[in-house]
């Protein structure tokens, strides 16, 4: 189903970065006489890994990406952080901000004031209109178009980071125009959205009139991506026939970035990206 341009609301808002970890410290009892008994102890969540939460979120709307050659990054992003452990009222886990590797599905999602730090702008050779990314994601971004057009591929960014307003808006435009059942299954609540992390984007091109319908992914473009984005830590998040998994229709234009070395293992296991973050 093509997503209309103007479902992609534009207004950006500034947030604070939440800041999420649960621990639970294990008992020991001692006995008397002959020593101790045996200790149990779980851990029901830990913080947050080291990387965006460090430090506060810059202000949206910051300066461009200065130079559109930037060396692609092989770093390894931070391992996964657990969500809550247990889900608010209505049934939906709370997923911290600032780490890549969250799960955000239908039962997970991020606060409404979480915005990712370092935010940039993708320059007019790389994307359909202004959009942005987080600074990380930049160079493999930048690597993974520049390889594709190298083959004869010219591919380009129509949608990136999202605000949880920007898809509040962009969610409700689909139950108005398709009704509540309809959009739930191509649309993402807001929260959900993995695009409010800054590290997703959508890709289309000219063969399919820079449109995200599902007949890109026999584009030659789009058969490129699904061959060779992992290699640039991309991941489609929505396959074709794993609906009743990823509870969205195929979406062969969306892709995460979780970084070289996560994206080859999630490639190699056989999950989509939801169950691999999930296991």
């Amino acid at each position: 189903m093509a997503v209309p341009a103007r479902a992609i609301l534009k207004g950006m808002q500034g947030s604070r970065t939440l800041v999420f970890a649960a621990l639970l410290l294990p008992l020991f009892l001692l006995a008397c006489g002959d020593g101790p008994q045996e200790v149990d102890s779980t851990v029901v969540a830990r913080s947050p890994a080291a990387g965006d939460e460090a430090s506060p979120p810059s202000t949206p709307g910051g300066e461009p990406a200065s130079d559109a050659t930037v060396e692609a990054s092989h770093a390894a992003p931070p391992s996964p952080v657990a969500p809550t452990a247990t889900p608010n009222a209505d049934g939906v886990y709370i997923v911290p901000c600032g780490d890549i590797l969250v799960p955000l599905d239908k039962l997970h999602r991020l606060e409404e004031d979480c915005e990712p730090q370092g935010l940039v702008l993708l320059t007019g050779d790389y994307a359909f209109e202004q959009q942005r990314v987080t600074e990380d994601v930049l160079p493999d971004l930048l690597a993974l178009i520049e390889a594709a057009a190298a083959e004869g591929h010219v591919i380009a960014v129509v949608s990136s980071y999202r605000s949880f307003e920007t898809q509040r808006n962009t969610f409700q435009y689909h139950v108005d125009e398709y009704g509540l059942e309809q959009a739930s299954r191509v649309s993402a609540r807001p929260g959900h959205s993995e695009h409010q992390l800054g590290t997703t984007v959508d890709f289309s091109s000219a063969a399919v009139g820079h449109e995200l319908v599902e007949a890109f992914g026999r584009t030659p473009e789009g058969r490129w991506l699904a061959e060779h984005a992992h290699e640039y830590g991309f991941v489609l998040s929505y396959p074709e026939g794993m609906e009743e998994v990823t509870g969205y229709i195929y979406e062969p234009w969306h892709f995460r970035w979780v970084g070289r070395e996560v994206a080859a293992e999630v490639r190699a296991s056989g999950l989509t990206l939801g169950q691999f973050l999930l296991r």
